[in-house]
């Protein structure tokens, strides 16, 4: 819920971006039959945007006030350069889920040179709304606001964003991506009793009903799985498994891959960033894979999916262990 007494008027807050200001879209609010689709803006300079989730930057109580304002769509492409939509996005992050893609976040946060915007729902809901038309623009005003701090923005997508993967890539402008995955057991052992199976686009949904929730989970997993070995293949995005995560984004391809360095102070501030608690920074991660392994053993509609998927994650380890031979 957004402050109704930091909001300003959108005439003078478009006169002020013409200006030099510096405005974030952080929501969508897709049209209607007579209504306009609209595009809530916020002035994020106060803001040090390091939190695990770019929408929580916006809960009540989660930080600074910051003014904002609604306008048209069309706003987007107000106020800004025409030379920024023409320049790719800084990297995009496409994972499964409940793989590491928040510790990717957090040890990109932690690069001086790159800003990172993590599963904004801006983007979720414009997906959603199949207002694809606006994605360059979107991304084009995220990399605006990267570049205002001095770097370039990389966008870490919600994991369903895969099923629309080829659309968010031609909408950033191609830029280097990757895709995280992690053994289909201990990402079903994290799902456990969730319902993610409703997250499957419909057409790609099995026919048969699903009544197991941990048998839905499977078939998403399959199916988000199954979308970032395609792009591999086509050569859109570069894979990492979750235990090469930490040592490939500072010491092996992934820096060169998306275009920064890890110099001795950038390492220690992503070293140390390895010490937390991804989505909860200030508590001390602790491993807890032997949990996750007797969930799988004691959870029979688990078990099955991940046996189901174990040839489907060699392949995606092939492509995670290509860049070794230069590929």
């Amino acid at each position: 819920m957004l402050d109704r007494s930091n909001q300003i008027h959108a005439r003078e807050a478009m006169e002020a971006i013409a200006d030099g200001r510096t405005f974030t879209p952080i929501r969508y609010l897709p049209g209607e039959p007579g209504t306009p689709s609209r595009v809530v803006w916020a002035d994020l300079a106060r803001s040090r945007l390091e939190r695990p989730f770019f929408d929580e930057e916006f809960l009540p109580g989660s930080g600074p006030a910051f003014p904002w304002f609604a306008a048209p769509a069309t706003s987007l492409r107000r106020g800004l350069r025409d030379s920024l939509f023409s320049r790719p996005l800084g990297g995009l992050i496409f994972h499964v889920a409940r793989c590491g893609s928040t510790l990717a976040r957090r040890l990109l946060g932690a690069v001086p040179d790159r800003v990172v915007f993590s599963e904004p729902g801006v983007l979720n809901t414009m997906v959603l709304a199949d207002d694809y038309r606006r994605l360059m623009d979107l991304f084009s005003c995220l990399e605006h606001t990267a570049n205002e701090r001095g770097g370039r923005a990389v966008v870490k997508c919600t994991s369903w964003n895969l099923f629309h993967a080829d659309r968010v890539l031609e909408g950033a402008g191609s830029p280097p991506a990757i895709f995280i995955h992690r053994d289909p057991g201990e990402v079903l052992a994290s799902l456990q009793g969730a319902d993610w199976f409703s997250r499957i686009p419909e057409a790609d949904r099995p026919s048969q009903s699903v009544s197991d929730p941990d048998e839905g989970n499977g078939l998403y997993l399959e199916a988000l799985m199954r979308s970032g070995l395609r792009l591999a293949e086509a050569g859109r995005v570069r894979c990492v498994e979750y235990p090469d995560l930490k040592a490939r984004l500072l010491d092996g391809d992934l820096p060169a891959f998306l275009g920064y360095e890890v110099d001795a102070e950038t390492r220690t501030r992503m070293e140390a960033v390895t010490q937390d608690h991804s989505k909860n920074p200030g508590e001390v991660y602790t491993a807890d894979r032997a949990r996750k392994a007797k969930i799988v053993a004691e959870t029979p509609a688990i078990q099955r999916a991940a046996d189901r998927l174990k040839p489907l994650h060699e392949a995606l380890r092939g492509w995670s262990t290509a860049w070794e031979g230069g590929s």
